[in-house]
């Protein structure tokens, strides 16, 4: 090989050829996670659709922000309240004068629903049409829907995936490496199994950057040493996930009018924020924002006020956190792709809905390499399928999946 490449290819003429070896580990790793993996991807690629998807299955959230003045919170709450007699407020989600406002309702310590009303007059929306799917999608998005079984099993596939995706571009790397269209293109010219491996490796050279991204950092949901490690190395100490309004117990109700007037007049240039109410500390209420120069929907800035009086108790800008700790908070959005925007949203989401393709056709692939091995047994002598056991491994199925 040139030793002007970036590294150098090993011979199959090795006595354990390093190729053969990440063949079998690759089909191997297929195999175990494979299906996992479709199931996996598609349903986070149906997540990454999820607000357009929940506006078109809701038509009737048409909100005119023109000429018409805010309700104040409490309003929005007692709204919400005489329709929900029966549950408390855990959290509001504001995203501007002109989108429904979503507030959190839940009896005793369950997780709630949520339901959307106008900010402005107060008319309930109710339950967002789709909101129960999306739940479930992403209770097999992350478990298969099998509790601490089922995410151990994401978790392992996940780590799999990152191993299909390194051992694959071994195994595909072209004669002529410098070129892209070697890498990029497909050849057409084979029919069968040889046209069903082009499309399976040329599309996963395409994709690799999206799997190996959304795998290393969906891991960091998955085991807690791969996100202590994560946390000592970007520097954070503390745990950085919120804690689950399941697990809050119900506080008594916080006035909310005079803190929410002292954040619009704080932060005029906000399109959305948070405020949990749910565990909130006494009179002191934090409420999470954004504006139009956050980087992602994981930047909060947040403004800490005295409910009674609406004083300013604190205030703590994205920016102006350390790195590492920007850096932990940027990995979700990392995972979903929405770090790069919008088409970073969609693309990663597309390729997520992709998965499936390479399960099956991997499947497939493993399938008639296996039908072809049982016929060439059949067809040859013992002694000569010895023979052929004993010589170099150069068949047209090298590093095939």
């Amino acid at each position: 090989m040139s030793s002007t490449w970036a590294f150098p290819m090993p011979t199959l003429s090795m006595p354990v050829p390093l190729k053969r070896a990440l063949f079998r580990l690759h089909w191997l790793a297929g195999l175990g996670a494979g299906m996992v993996l479709a199931v996996v991807g598609f349903t986070g690629g149906l997540l990454g659709f999820e607000g357009s998807i929940v506006r078109l299955l809701n038509p009737q959230w048409r909100v005119a922000a023109d000429g018409h003045t805010t309700l104040a919170p409490e309003q929005w709450i007692a709204n919400a309240r005489a329709a929900w007699p029966d549950r408390q407020p855990r959290a509001i989600a504001w995203n501007g004068d002109d989108e429904p406002v979503m507030l959190r309702m839940a009896r005793g310590p369950e997780r709630g629903i949520e339901v959307a009303l106008d900010p402005h007059d107060g008319r309930l929306f109710g339950e967002p049409r789709g909101a129960a799917f999306f739940a479930a999608v992403e209770r097999v998005h992350r478990t298969l829907a099998a509790g601490p079984v089922g995410k151990q099993v994401v978790g392992a596939s996940t780590a799999l995936l990152i191993v299909l995706v390194l051992s694959g571009i071994y195994l595909r790397w072209p004669r002529r490496a410098r070129s892209p269209s070697a890498w990029l293109r497909p050849d057409f010219r084979p029919r069968g199994r040889g046209l069903l491996w082009q499309l399976h490796a040329v599309a996963g050279t395409w994709l690799l950057l999206f799997y190996l991204l959304a795998a290393s950092t969906g891991l960091w949901w998955s085991y807690d040493v791969y996100r202590n490690a994560v946390n000592r190395m970007a520097g954070v100490s503390a745990p950085l996930r919120r804690p689950s309004p399941a697990t809050q117990a119900a506080a008594a109700p916080v006035p909310l009018d005079r803190a929410w007037a002292t954040f619009r007049a704080q932060a005029p240039d906000a399109t959305r924020a948070s405020v949990a109410l749910a565990g909130a500390n006494g009179s002191a209420l934090e409420i999470r924002y954004q504006t139009a120069a956050s980087p992602h929907e994981r930047a909060w800035n947040t403004l800490k006020v005295d409910a009674a009086s609406g004083a300013v108790l604190g205030r703590g800008l994205h920016a102006d956190l350390p790195r590492g700790r920007r850096f932990v908070q940027a990995l979700f959005p990392l995972h979903s792709g929405s770090f790069f925007g919008a088409p970073g949203r969609v693309l990663m989401s597309l390729a997520s809905l992709l998965l499936p393709f390479f399960a099956i056709t991997g499947l497939w692939l493993w399938l008639l390499r296996r039908r072809a091995a049982v016929g060439r047994t059949r067809r040859v002598p013992r002694a000569a399928v010895a023979g052929m056991a004993a010589t170099r491994w150069t068949g047209p199925d090298a590093g095939t999946p």
